[in-house]
């Protein structure tokens, strides 16, 4: 459990920022009527898409570090 805690937290966290980096402004791209937003981490949508998933791999990768 403790090997397979730490490997999730480490893809999802992998997975978080090739999401958010890549795929949510590919994503407003594509938008047929023009998309001319900026994402920042800051904001609600990087609340959502970024933090979120950043908060549950931690918390992974700690209880992976902390599990005896």
């Amino acid at each position: 459990m403790k090997i397979f805690s730490l490997l999730f937290g480490i893809l999802l966290l992998i997975a978080t920022f090739v999401w958010f980096s890549y795929f949510v402004p590919l994503g407003c791209g594509m938008n047929p009527t023009g998309c001319r937003e900026e994402f920042s981490v800051w904001s609600q949508i990087g609340l959502i898409h970024f933090w979120a998933p950043v908060a549950v791999s931690v918390v992974a990768i700690v209880y992976g570090i902390r599990r005896s």
